[in-house]
């Protein structure tokens, strides 16, 4: 089975475009302009909680991620779905990570990765409908990935990301506490259970997959390392306690997600359960029945003789399914699409409830020219494809495809690169076909896509905690593919260029994890030798190259996030190389692609740190146009097409 990562995005099966939609007539005048956002909006909730015995009714809370924020928390009835209220949470941009507090105060981690947002901790209090935003846990985190409230109620604790450490937040002072990392190495505390007795169990990634074991004080007692039988590297990606049982679901680099049952009381691995794609593990249990979600369907886990027992449910509204808790014999859960669904043990039926929280704008993941003329953007983590005419204006989109990383057009179509299990999909404008998944090779995210004369090349970034993207070529006509795994050792291959039978790629020293191998590189594949002609260190000391283009004289140039570079395609030598800016590869923790590189009209026009530049190949000199940008595509009509988180816009090249 996927990582949960594959089961929070919607699967790809274009069902039928939504209807176009006309805009403003596109704009003549040379320069920038701003074209609005493309029709990609989504209900994505990863972070939900129940809490079944609130006074005034049980109440769900949801957090609706936004492109540029604001994320909202959705309030509702547990009951029937009703919509109580929405309400912002400043400076973030979504959340994993909710829980309710014994005095019905709701806790919410959120995650932004810009500078002065970052991770920030919220309380919802419902007694005064009030968000009170209560600031940044650790100045060094991005990511506060769980929260668990004490028993008693007096501390929250919280889990983070880049670099896999523990908070503790005094309730009564609002006094944080670094905790430090419980696995120092790993980047990722990834999930918090707390017992009843206030021990605190931590799950960490990506590498070890062990969980901590803490005391109410945060000091870690003991490590508890993952089943034999449990593969690859990872995170220990939910953990739960259920009665004297410690329950772990595993998100794996082999792309299995099983769940390990501890037995606290005699410190062992009693059982594990294959195939769990519930987004939490414990939040089911009905005495001594746990109920959990394997393909795609509920099940009841029985704890103390491993029966299980399939339900016959599977309408829970699509992506992947939370159980949250109990109203009498009905189970509450959600998707990660927001929708709340109930399943009655008694009866056997499940209902699905519909969706009443409001959907945000999903950011633009990537950009790519169709065979039609059309410029196509998918969207981030919802996932989506938009396309946008030039010509005319006018909008069309598929909500229903996954996360597209990389696009190409190849021999008249269009070809989508999608997260995770690094998908590639063929796309005629009316439905996907699958091509490959190389989910199974520890791949996961194709950035790199090209058209290499009759073949389709692509290079990816390995699933976390692996090191070792992949470069593939692909004939869609006959399906024969060749995967070359670990072409440069231990490198994601992030820039394709191709020309007269050779492929030539950039790389990036990271993987799946924070720990580069090496400085980046760039090479040669030659297709009828199945060789390589050579590699070489075009800019010593960076750690990712990015984007590289050719320009019409048959000069290889290549743009890092501080450099731009100028190769012999025969030799791989380093003709030209200038630094435009600095970049902090000291402190870096992870960087794949982050520049785009094209050639139009005699010069190169590039993106890099979120600026984009017209640079004179003769000079070298950088000229800036625009700023911030996130993605840049040169469109078929000649000019470039940018976005920003959900922002669309041009700048026509005259």
């Amino acid at each position: 089975m996927r990582t949960i990562l594959a089961a929070l995005l919607v699967a790809l099966s274009l069902q039928t475009p939504v209807q176009a939609e006309s805009t403003a007539a596109p704009p003549t005048d040379c320069g920038f302009h701003t074209l609005g956002t493309l029709p990609l909006t989504g209900a994505t909730t990863a972070g939900t909680a129940l809490d079944a015995g609130y006074p005034q009714g049980p109440r769900v809370y949801s957090v609706t991620s936004s492109a540029s924020g604001p994320a909202l928390l959705g309030i509702r009835d547990a009951r029937d779905g009703r919509l109580i209220g929405e309400r912002p949470l400043p400076l973030a941009l979504g959340s994993w990570a909710v829980t309710v507090a014994p005095d019905h105060s709701v806790y919410v981690g959120s995650y932004n990765a810009t500078a002065g947002a970052m991770g920030r901790l919220f309380r919802y209090t419902p007694s005064t409908d009030q968000v009170s935003e209560l600031g940044i846990p650790i100045a060094t985190e991005t990511f506060v990935w769980t929260v668990a409230a004490s028993p008693d109620g007096t501390a929250v604790y919280g889990g983070t990301s880049p670099t896999g450490k523990l908070f503790r937040y005094d309730t009564a002072t609002g006094a944080y506490t670094d905790l430090g990392s419980p696995v120092p190495g790993d980047q990722f505390v990834r999930d918090l259970a707390v017992g009843e007795d206030g021990t605190l169990y931590a799950g960490v990634g990506a590498g070890s997959m062990k969980v901590a074991v803490l005391s109410p004080g945060g000091t870690v007692e003991r490590t508890i390392d993952p089943p034999a039988a449990v593969e690859g590297t990872g995170y220990a990606y939910d953990v739960d306690v259920a009665g004297h049982y410690l329950l772990v679901r595993f998100s794996t680099s082999t792309g299995e997600s099983p769940m390990g049952v501890y037995d606290l009381s005699r410190r062992r691995w009693k059982e594990v359960v294959a195939d769990v794609g519930s987004l939490t593990v414990g939040g089911g249990r009905h005495g001594h029945d746990l109920y959990l979600f394997q393909h795609g369907e509920l099940v009841s886990y029985d704890l103390r003789t491993g029966k299980i027992t399939e339900l016959g449910f599977t309408e829970y509204g699509g992506g992947a399914a939370r159980t949250l808790g109990w109203l009498g014999n009905t189970l509450v859960g959600t998707s990660s699409t927001g929708r709340i669904w109930h399943f009655d043990r008694g009866t056997g039926q499940g209902t699905l409830l519909d969706g009443t929280l409001t959907g945000q704008p999903v950011s633009i993941r990537s950009l790519g020219t169709g065979p039609d003329g059309r410029i196509y953007a998918g969207g981030f983590f919802t996932g989506g494809l938009a396309a946008y005419d030039p010509a005319t204006g006018e909008t069309e989109n598929w909500p229903n495809v996954g996360q597209s990383e990389g696009m190409v057009t190849h021999n008249g179509k269009l070809y989508l690169g999608v997260y995770p299990g690094a998908r590639i999909y063929e796309f005629d404008g009316t439905a996907p076909r699958l091509l490959l998944d190389l989910g199974d090779q520890e791949q996961d995210r194709p950035f790199a896509m090209i058209s290499a004369g009759e073949l389709l090349a692509f290079g990816t970034v390995p699933k976390a905690g692996t090191h070792g993207g992949a470069l593939g070529l692909l004939d869609p006509a006959t399906g024969r593919a060749v995967i070359k795994r670990d072409i440069i050792p231990g490198h994601s291959i992030i820039g394709l260029a191709y020309r007269d039978g050779v492929v030539y790629g950039a790389t990036s020293a990271f993987g799946g994890t924070s720990t580069p191998r090496g400085e980046a590189v760039a090479f040669a594949y030659d297709i009828a030798t199945d060789s390589l002609k050579w590699q070489t260190n075009p800019v010593p000391g960076d750690l990712a190259l990015g984007s590289i283009a050719f320009d019409d004289a048959g000069r290889l140039w290549g743009l890092t996030p501080d450099s731009l570079f100028e190769l012999d395609p025969a030799t791989g030598r380093t003709v030209r190389a200038v630094q435009h800016q600095t970049y902090p590869w000291s402190s870096a923790t992870q960087v794949w692609l982050d520049t785009n590189l094209v050639f139009h009209k005699g010069f190169l026009w590039g993106k890099v740190q979120g600026k984009v530049y017209r640079i004179d190949p003769g000079t070298m000199a950088f000229a800036r146009i625009a700023r911030p940008i996130s993605n840049l595509v040169l469109g078929p009509d000649g000019h470039l097409y940018l976005s920003r988180f959900e922002n669309f816009s041009t700048y026509r090249v005259c």
